[in-house]
């Protein structure tokens, strides 16, 4: 095998590959040779037919299945023996072949860039170390008590207001006609929980029990079923119950019981551990978080643009929603973090073991409660998305090394300090989104 450079650019090569006519020709030998004990001529007995006639009937294939396997073979041996490797797969192409005679192949090759040693120990994490107080615990035994607001029945007969809770039933229509989804029976709503469309619950304020009526809204410009988003409707609705919130709701062993447990002491020492847990998980993100801006700012080198070609097609089919600025910024990101992330993996002997695997597989089947088995079955069946898996577990590993390697600024903070860290507002954002309802 001879190798030419053909071109050198930045992280772009190209090869003329040369495989010798001896050793094409070798290998077509043994291949027709074995092919002359297999087939079976009329006239012949099996295994004595003459080469000859097998060349005449097969070289077609014989020929085109070789050179394949001569061409991946050899290539393969020529990255290795420069010690290259691709960042894509490489583009191959047959230059020049005759048989009987050399092979020459083109190959055009973008290569990984090679990274230079980071020194983690040189980053500073902020490690968040957790104040709980007596006014946290308060808090969040006050937000319990709002969730497991009570309601009974009215103590006197009157209208709807804000906050009574209510039971109805509905009929939806756009110009006249249904829609799907668009009737309910024995719903229910908390009036000022905005759980439906603007302008929907503020109008069934006032109306008795067993009382109609026909309310008018305009779906947002954005709802989340495209052929009502914008459009006005109509709403016949018929009260049938309505209930009054208690107002208040005691911090006491009754409510502890309620939530499951034996008495409020109790209550309150589970808050403290589930706080200390949260923490703790929240904490971890965070420094997560700033070691990837960290290794991000402190890393520069040259992207392959293949790569980030393939990542900016792959988020235009993902992420309707985005500009192409947005997705080209991303898709830089992610192909920097990418091969980063599999740099270090390499340096340091950082492998995806079982056990790492099969905790992957059990993290995502956790997503779907009650489907739990059937995630599992589904991973072990489809090995592109246990290999996908696989990626996800090898950076899961990987940061886990760094944030260990990296040097730790201790910081006393509250949960709410924490939650609002700009490290975090994406989970911010995420647990205080409102759902859209109807």
């Amino acid at each position: 095998m001879k190798i030419v450079e053909v071109k050198k650019k930045g992280l772009d090569l190209e090869w003329d590959l040369t495989i010798p006519a001896e050793n094409i020709n070798k290998l077509l030998n043994e291949k027709y040779k074995d092919l002359s004990t297999k087939v079976k001529i009329p006239g012949f007995r099996q295994g004595k037919v003459p080469l000859e006639i097998i060349k005449s009937r097969y070289s077609k294939s014989v020929v085109s299945e070789t050179l394949d396997g001569l061409i991946n073979d050899n290539v393969r041996q020529a990255l290795i023996e420069k010690k290259i490797s691709p960042s894509v797969q490489p583009n191959v192409n047959v230059k020049k072949y005759e048989e009987g005679k050399d092979l020459t192949v083109n190959v055009v090759i973008q290569k990984m860039p090679v990274l230079e040693d980071i020194k983690f120990e040189e980053f500073k994490l902020e490690k968040s170390n957790l104040e709980i107080s007596e006014k946290d615990i308060k808090n969040t035994l006050n937000d319990i008590a709002k969730k497991h607001e009570r309601f009974s029945p009215l103590s006197k007969k009157r209208n709807s207001k804000n906050g009574d809770l209510i039971l109805f039933d509905y009929e939806g229509k756009v110009q006249g006609k249904k829609f799907k989804n668009g009737t309910g029976m024995d719903e229910t709503v908390v009036l000022g929980s905005n759980k439906y469309i603007p302008g929907y619950e503020e109008q069934m304020i006032d109306i008795g029990i067993n009382e109609e009526k026909t309310i008018d809204v305009k779906f947002p410009d954005d709802y989340r079923e495209k052929n009502l988003a914008g459009k006005d409707a109509s709403f016949d609705l018929k009260i049938k119950d309505i209930q009054e919130r208690v107002k208040e709701i005691k911090v006491d062993d009754q409510l502890a019981k309620e939530v499951g447990e034996e008495n409020l002491e109790s209550l309150k020492k589970k808050i403290n551990e589930k706080m200390l847990q949260d923490f703790k998980t929240l904490s971890n993100l965070k420094m997560r978080r700033e070691a990837v801006e960290l290794l991000l700012k402190k890393t520069t080198f040259e992207l392959p643009s293949k790569m980030l070609a393939d990542e900016v097609s792959f988020l235009k089919n993902q992420s309707k929603d985005k500009s192409e600025e947005e997705i080209k910024n991303l898709s830089e990101r992610r192909v920097k973090l990418g091969i980063i992330i599999s740099s270090i993996a390499e340096k340091n002997n950082i492998v995806v073991e079982d056990a790492d695997l099969t905790k992957a597989v059990v993290n995502e089947a956790n997503k779907y409660p009650g489907q739990e088995k059937q995630v599992v079955e589904f991973y072990k069946k489809n090995p592109t998305m246990m290999n996908n898996l696989k990626g996800v577990a090898l950076e899961e590993k990987v940061m886990g090394y760094i944030v260990n390697s990296c040097k730790k600024v201790e910081k006393k903070c509250t949960m709410d300090e924490l939650f609002k860290s700009d490290f975090l507002k994406d989970e911010n954002s995420l647990i205080n989104k409102k759902e859209d309802d109807k």
